[in-house]
């Protein structure tokens, strides 16, 4: 067992040395078996270690007596210890929540609270093969996809770390009984009325039946699922830069991409959208849960992102979905908009920059890049401007000249047009999502528009007759890199 835990470690880089480790227990025979293991590979990985200890006071006396195990099996260790306790039971239902997710995320809660304040710098928990098989059964018949089925990761976020995930809990069990080391039985593992422990005692036993090697075969399963969702994440990426925007908590995709890709990689590829909405929450809420969480898979499951693809390919525009999260998703012409519901879109603040030729100007709120030069006109050169370019006269220079965002009221005269009209009647003609038109760049010479995106400059400031020179506008955004 000391072999396959020494394994793990190393083929996922878990403990590198100098750093400091500690090891989650419970007082069961799975963190008392790491512990004890960890405490054995100690020297040779040149690690720290020190125990760490949740009382989640769920079962009165048996909890406190948990805690009093740890502590002196720390104690004979000669290991730091840390410890805290909190009313699960209570804060699941002042929240009306799970019992057994309340209880997890205030013990990971506190878990990371230890990486943050340095006192560790990664934490080892007991999960073992048998916890990997039990959760994919759980994910199974939830209807879980890949990234679903890949269940328990053996790292997650650089700072928790699993060395016991191949190991068989048998095996723990019998190593500790080879030592004579004893540990704590949690009378809530006996309880049915919990969907693991009936898939533990009453499911996994039946399955055996089928194949004896059922656990190994669900955590090879696990595996297999983790290594294709890597790939996903690689096979999207170039994806994801072409048709995905983000700005201001919120995604838009652009719809006609979608429609190019096959339904499977369409499915991943929304799925990842969700994913980045959920992100942008947790960034304006609190960086320290988005680290310990690691990525949030927010309303990512199947049903969810099967209605999204029936909005964007068939659903007319203004049409709405809420998902679980806080999510809204929105279609916009052409853009699918998804964004939390907690996202005040009325608080863009807009831009403007005044801008010095030559220059390039970069606009984050957008984003995009602008490059503003002064351009040689040769002889024989058209003055009008090419579909591949946007010449000004050079003569707008000596008016100050500002780059900003489309506002309400402006207006506009397109080349060959008669007479102005209102951007926003543009807006409407050309289907512009409304998510898209606050931050719609234009450049203004004194109190003139001359120049907006997609419609170029404005008619009669193209360069005259006789020009030696023009002032050149080029917009990189980020779909054409």
């Amino acid at each position: 067992m000391h072999k396959q835990v020494q394994q793990i470690i190393r083929r996922f880089r878990m403990i590198p040395p100098g750093v400091r480790i500690a090891v989650a227990c419970s007082g069961g025979p799975d963190s008392t078996g790491l512990l004890l293991i960890l405490q054995q590979l100690a020297p040779e990985l040149g690690c720290a270690l020190s125990v760490v200890h949740f009382n989640h006071k769920l079962r009165a006396s048996e909890s406190d007596a948990d805690e009093q195990f740890v502590r002196s099996l720390a104690d004979r260790l000669r290991l730091p210890f840390h410890v805290a306790s909190g009313d699960v039971l209570a804060r699941a239902g002042r929240a009306r929540a799970n019992v057994e997710q309340t209880g997890r995320q205030l013990r990971y809660d506190y878990f990371f609270s230890l990486v943050e304040s340095g006192l560790a710098d990664r934490i080892a928990v007991g999960h073992t093969a048998d916890d990997q098989a039990e959760t994919v059964l759980q994910r199974l018949f939830r209807g879980a996809g890949g990234r679903g089925l890949a269940a328990i990761y053996p790292t997650l976020g650089n700072w928790l770390i699993r060395p016991l995930l191949e190991t068989r809990r048998q095996d723990v069990l019998d190593w500790l009984r080879d030592r004579g080391q004893i540990w704590r039985e949690d009378s809530s593992n006996q309880d049915l009325r919990y969907a693991r422990n009936r898939i533990r005692r009453r499911l996994l036993p039946v399955l055996a039946e089928f194949n004896p090697s059922i656990v190994r075969a669900l955590a090879h399963g696990a595996e297999l699922a983790r290594e294709e969702e890597a790939f996903w994440d690689e096979y999207l990426r170039p994806l994801v830069q072409q048709h995905l925007q983000q700005s201001e908590g919120a995604v838009q995709v652009a719809v006609a991409g979608l429609r190019t890709m096959p339904v499977a990689v369409a499915r991943r590829f929304l799925r990842y959208a969700l994913e980045e909405t959920a992100e942008a929450a947790l960034r304006a809420s609190s960086a320290s849960q988005r680290k310990r969480l690691g990525r949030s898979t927010g309303a990512s499951g199947f049903g969810h992102v099967q209605r999204i693809l029936a909005l964007a390919l068939s659903g007319r525009s203004g049409a709405t979905l809420s998902l679980p999260g806080r999510i809204l998703v929105k279609k916009e012409f052409s853009t699918l908009l998804l964004e939390t519901a907690d996202t005040d879109r009325t608080r863009f603040p807009g831009y403007s920059y005044e801008v010095t030729v030559p220059e390039t100007l970069e606009v984050p709120e957008i984003p995009s890049s602008f490059a503003f030069e002064l351009i040689p006109l040769a002889s024989g050169t058209p003055r009008y401007n090419g579909c591949w370019e946007e010449l000004l006269d050079r003569d707008v220079i000596q008016e100050s000249l500002v780059l900003r965002n489309w506002r309400a009221g402006d207006s506009y005269r397109q080349q060959g047009h008669r007479k102005s009209r209102k951007i926003k009647e543009l807006f409407q003609r050309w289907r512009v999502s409304s998510s898209m038109r606050q931050r719609w760049p234009v450049v203004v010479a004194g109190d003139r528009i001359v120049w907006s995106r997609k419609w170029g400059i404005a008619e009669g400031f193209t360069p005259r007759p006789g020009s030696a020179e023009a002032l050149r506008i080029r917009e990189r955004t980020r779909e054409m890199d």
